[in-house]
């Protein structure tokens, strides 16, 4: 039998590789359907699809963490009846924000974009309304620590879109392809209910409003702090343009936040897969062993910084030209301080995980908030003396800042220690002089394969990263057959 540790060190090397695809997906996406829409259409239905993935966020309340957070208690407790309530009210709860939401968009978009056909925007708002659910229902994995099922809505979203889209706009124009969206949700959401229908009680859908008040006050307060992370995403973009008036500046911001929000994800959805283990272990009083797997959580997400900001100073000369043309070679630079930032994002996201189980929401919004607050304050001057590479400093000096709080803070909580963190950085530091003998695209390789070769032996020698871990971070990565159900 896997045990609960491993299922959740499984499942997060799952997500991992969700990641991946999630990736692969994105390519194959630039590749197909831009060229065959044409840029018009497209445009069209960018704007129409990136709008209603704001408003489903909007509608999500950020009851992920509320459930990762509460529904562990009722496992623990065998409480069959009280776990169906809870996502019962949460999903009363989605049912409403999701009608909302789904108003919201069709309101903005049918007095906004008068220009387009009203049947497309009724289809899309039939999406938002779906896919609120769904995801909704694809959440509750996270509480029954089977977190890769949680992204896996996602994983099928975005193929299945693949497989759907191309031949809709085919045979209807804009309004096939959305149509084809509004089929590929339908089909997730069916998907979500038959794989969730032992945990929900359908029939006695209804909400309890004092059952559920502190449930929604503590997603409410997380969610606050999340839209101003979102926020702090989507005003880089603004601080360039208003500062340099340069939409070229603009544009290699953009196009470095691109993929380092594609690293940057992984993260926050790599800790949530802890959530149900940690908080267990909480409630049991287990503490060292919570800090033991907190501290190993640091260090691992640590190391993939380090690997990807090598990764960075070594190849990204060569790919950014090779990939988006020679024009963007600013690019490259400008993914330097943003691959550092991924460092920061570790330990910010480590001090969230540990904000969540310990029920401290108000710490995790404070610290957005001076990350917010500090990426504008230290973004106008950096962006007005060295342009977009100015906006991506400022990135790194606001998420350091909000890093460094959020830890101290959660550290009078729980001491956990900073030492393999630290360690894994500290050591990709004497690798750097490989970074001056950068030279052709072969020579570049070898010396990022020499660092991780490198990098690898000297973590293992020093014993940062022990034999022992590897090979239990392994078997648990290789365990077969089916994850166990929870019981309840």
């Amino acid at each position: 039998m896997i045990t609960e540790a491993q299922t959740t060190v499984r499942n997060a090397g799952l997500l991992l590789l969700q990641r991946g695809l999630h990736a692969a997906s994105g390519v194959v996406f630039a590749i197909l359907v831009p060229r065959l829409m044409g840029p018009d259409i497209y445009g069209r239905y960018s704007l129409l699809t990136s709008l209603s993935i704001w408003f489903v966020l909007f509608s999500g309340l950020n009851l992920v963490d509320v459930i990762g957070r509460y529904a562990p208690e009722f496992i623990l407790k065998r409480d069959k009846e009280g776990l169906h309530g809870f996502f019962g009210d949460l999903l009363t709860v989605r049912l409403a924000s999701g009608t909302l939401a789904t108003g919201l968009y069709l309101g903005v978009t049918v007095m906004w974009l008068r220009d387009l056909d009203p049947w497309v925007l009724v289809i899309v708002a039939g999406t938002v309304f779906v896919r609120a659910i769904s995801d909704l229902l694809f959440a509750v994995f996270v509480g029954l620590n089977q977190a890769s099922r949680w992204q896996m809505g996602e994983t099928l979203r975005q193929w299945m879109s693949l497989g759907i889209l191309l031949p809709g706009f085919r045979l209807g124009g804009l309004r096939g392809a959305v149509l084809a969206l509004l089929l590929t949700e339908l089909i997730v959401l069916f998907i979500g209910v038959y794989w969730i229908r032992s945990h929900l009680a359908w029939p006695g859908l209804h909400l309890d409003v004092r059952r559920s008040i502190p449930y929604l006050q503590f997603g409410l307060v997380f969610f606050a702090g999340d839209v101003l992370g979102m926020a702090l995403g989507v005003s880089g973009e603004t601080l360039v343009r208003v500062i340099t008036g340069d939409y070229v500046e603009v544009a290699y911001f953009g196009l470095a936040h691109r993929v380092y929000i594609t690293l940057a994800l992984a993260i926050p959805q790599l800790a949530l897969a802890f959530t149900p283990l940690l908080t267990a272990l909480l409630s049991q009083g287990h503490i060292e062993t919570l800090k033991r797997w907190l501290e190993r959580l640091l260090k691992y997400l640590s190391l993939g910084g380090v690997f990807a900001v090598f990764g960075t100073l070594l190849l990204a000369d060569d790919l950014v030209p090779l990939v988006l043309g020679a024009a963007y070679r600013p690019v490259a630079d400008n993914l330097v301080p943003l691959t550092l930032t991924l460092l920061a994002v570790a330990a910010g996201n480590v001090a969230r995980l540990l904000a969540v189980i310990d029920l401290q929401p108000r710490a995790a919004l404070g610290a957005s908030a001076l990350r917010f607050v500090a990426f504008w304050v230290l973004g106008i001057p950096l962006v007005a003396s060295l342009g977009s590479l100015g906006a991506c400093v400022a990135m790194l000096a606001a998420s350091l800042l909000h890093a460094g709080y959020f830890t101290w803070y959660m550290r009078r909580a729980l001491r956990y220690s900073l030492r393999g963190s630290l360690l894994a950085i500290g050591l990709g530091i004497v690798f750097l002089p490989l970074v001056w003998l950068r030279s052709s695209w072969g020579t570049n390789m070898l010396l990022y394969g020499a660092f991780v070769l490198g990098y690898s032996v000297m973590l293992l020698l020093l014993r940062v990263l022990s034999r022992s871990e590897v090979a239990q971070l392994w078997q648990a990565l290789a365990a077969r057959g089916r994850m166990p159900k929870p019981s309840v």
